[in-house]
């Protein structure tokens, strides 16, 4: 697989530059598939196991993905309220566009705060062909009362979830009752036994046994392959 470490500019915020890596696809289709931006959770970097994993899958089904850092992560900085690191994915999107010459919208998303962030800026009008969550982070651990779903009656794009059923971010029960706010198609994948990264620990595994993040994305190939096939439908 080529991988390949970049610097993106980007105009606004603590840092020039961010870092991020580019993905190329392992196998060609008839069709050149959705570019694909993923950023981390809020405590995490874009070199974390599960987006490396998750980028990994992509690329080798067809994807051009580019993995990165969002400014306040890149100047060291701690996570600020999602919807105050809209324009900093914004601008990393607007340098991974340039970085890999594909100017169609792209498939956005990442993990946890980073999906959160990416479905705020679809939300406030940016174009983009799909929104893929890893964990979304739907309310505060131990606060399922308290979802963040105002803006998802404006993200008018197909969406996919890759949730585990034992997230203290995400409440499956109260997922499945707001997820009908979401105007466009949104599809559910549960993984049994996962946590918030998705890892499987061998007492909470159906099978007993244990599965680091890497290994159950690894597992998500077909139903990774039939959504991006989906949105060219």
């Amino acid at each position: 697989m080529s991988v390949q470490r970049v610097s993106l500019p980007v105009p606004e915020g603590p840092v020039e530059h961010v870092t991020a890596a580019v993905h190329a696809p392992t196998r060609r289709t008839r069709r050149k598939r959705r570019s694909v931006l993923l950023v981390p959770g809020a405590g995490g970097d874009l070199d974390s196991d599960g987006l490396v994993a998750l980028a990994e899958i992509l690329a080798d089904i067809g994807c051009t993905v580019v993995r990165a850092n969002l400014p306040y992560r890149e100047a060291g900085r701690r996570a600020p309220r999602a919807d105050r690191s809209v324009t900093g994915y914004r601008d990393v999107l607007a340098a991974a566009r340039e970085a890999v010459g594909d100017q169609r919208p792209w498939v956005l998303g990442g993990r946890s705060y980073g999906g959160r962030v990416a479905s705020m800026l679809v939300a406030a009008g940016e174009e983009s062909v799909g929104l893929l969550f890893y964990s979304y982070p739907l309310h505060p651990p131990g606060k399922p009362d308290e979802p963040r779903v105002q803006h998802w009656p404006d993200v008018h794009v197909p969406t996919l979830f890759l949730q585990g059923d034992r997230d203290p971010f995400c409440d499956l029960e109260q997922l499945r009752t707001h997820i009908h706010k979401l105007p466009r198609r949104a599809t559910l994948h549960v993984v049994e036994g996962g946590d918030h990264s998705l890892r499987i620990t061998r007492t909470a595994s159906p099978t007993g046994q244990a599965a680091p993040e890497a290994q159950v994305i690894a597992g998500l190939r077909a139903e990774l392959t039939g959504w991006l096939d989906s949105l060219e439908r």
